[in-house]
């Protein structure tokens, strides 16, 4: 998504560390140690919201990967089980987002779709998918998580592999991360996380970690 907006990635990531940390708590782990399973289970549990892996059908599956409605006072959140594993989960997290900063377009009996292709949205949805985004990137890997996972772990793949999230999901999510906490330039962030990616990483972990 090319929507960017640094109001809206604070509020969703202040939203998503916090809830990680209550997740955190409720299963009396380490925040670095909360997964998105976890985060999921919490929701069901704490927030009775129903998730479910489906087939949307030979069109639509071509079109949307999640969706999430409120139903006879039941919410509902329906997940693509034809996309890849990690879109799945990233997914289930994008909802969470809606659940959290949305209800009230739920509640008028509104359902919001995630699509595949930011073509799908008009530009007036576009704030409200990117902080929806933006809750899934730091819920799939937290900030606490994100800088023990690095600091840890030799490889990008070995990170992604430990948040179960695609490359490209983890480059957004480092590049963010860059861009709005350390102030860093979104082209210097983008290098950086290509220097982390592809090369010995040096660079990226001083800025990282400064």
């Amino acid at each position: 998504m090319n929507y960017v907006n640094e109001g809206l990635y604070f509020e969703a990531s202040n939203l998503a560390n916090s809830l990680s940390k209550d997740v955190g708590r409720y299963y009396n782990l380490p925040v670095e140690k909360v997964k998105c399973f976890h985060i999921q289970e919490y929701i069901e549990q704490v927030e009775d919201v129903e998730f479910l892996n489906i087939d949307f059908g030979t069109h639509l599956n071509k079109l949307m990967v999640g969706s999430i409605a409120k139903v006879y006072d039941e919410v509902l959140v329906s997940i693509n089980k034809n996309v890849m594993l990690e879109r799945q989960l990233f997914t289930s997290m994008h909802e969470i987002g809606h659940f959290y900063f949305d209800l009230p377009d739920l509640e008028k009996g509104s359902p919001l779709s995630d699509m595949l292709s930011e073509d799908g949205y008009f530009p007036e949805d576009l704030p409200r998918e990117y902080r929806a985004n933006v809750t899934a990137s730091v819920l799939m890997a937290n900030d606490e998580a994100l800088r023990y996972a690095i600091n840890r772990f030799p490889s990008y793949q070995n990170v992604c592999n430990y948040f179960y999230m695609s490359k490209a999901a983890l480059q957004n999510r480092l590049v963010e991360y860059l861009s709005y906490v350390q102030n860093c330039t979104s082209q210097y962030a983008f290098s950086l996380v290509n220097d982390y990616r592809y090369s010995d990483g040096k660079k990226f972990r001083n800025v990282f970690f400064k």
